[in-house]
């Protein structure tokens, strides 16, 4: 493995870690400007697949879902991503990862699910390299458990801001 492809899947882990799950969290939260800066990182062509919704093709469609009905179903999210397999040809990439993800669902939801829970899953992902930046070209999340779960965080307040 070279030091090139080395740099290229840190850059890939950060856009996982910080343009998908901090920005992504911070968007549920009521962070719009969060989603602002989270779109900039999908191709105009990227495509989605999260599971139980139908697929979703171009940016407008997978950022919308992302940003409207993601946040119309979650009140709190806490991404972890790991286990991460990532390869890399040229300025194409193709990535695996598993996650859990504690949540607080929405009463009312088009899923019917509600309260605190845990999401268990993985990433299936394609990047392609665009002016230097890497992007999504396509993401699948296989969303295998949601075990609701009587948990401390069902009543949380997210403190936006710290000291």
């Amino acid at each position: 493995m070279t030091d090139k492809t080395l740099i290229d899947i840190e850059e890939i882990r950060r856009l996982k870690h910080y343009y998908y799950c901090h920005l992504i969290d911070r968007g549920v939260a009521g962070d719009e400007s969060a989603f602002e800066e989270h779109r900039t990182r999908f191709t105009e062509s990227v495509t989605a697949d999260f599971t139980p919704f139908p697929p979703f093709e171009g940016k407008a469609a997978v950022t919308g879902y992302l940003t409207k009905t993601v946040p119309a179903l979650l009140s709190y999210s806490h991404h972890r991503v790991m286990n991460d397999v990532i390869d890399v040809d040229g300025d194409e990439a193709a990535g695996l990862w598993y996650f859990d993800c504690p949540v607080v669902c929405r009463p009312g939801n088009e899923l019917n699910l509600s309260g605190p829970g845990i999401i268990f899953g993985r990433y299936e992902e394609k990047y392609v390299r665009e002016d230097g930046v890497w992007k999504w070209q396509h993401i699948t999340a296989l969303l295998d458990i949601f075990a609701e779960a009587d948990l401390p965080w069902g009543d949380i307040t997210y403190l936006r801001k710290n000291r």
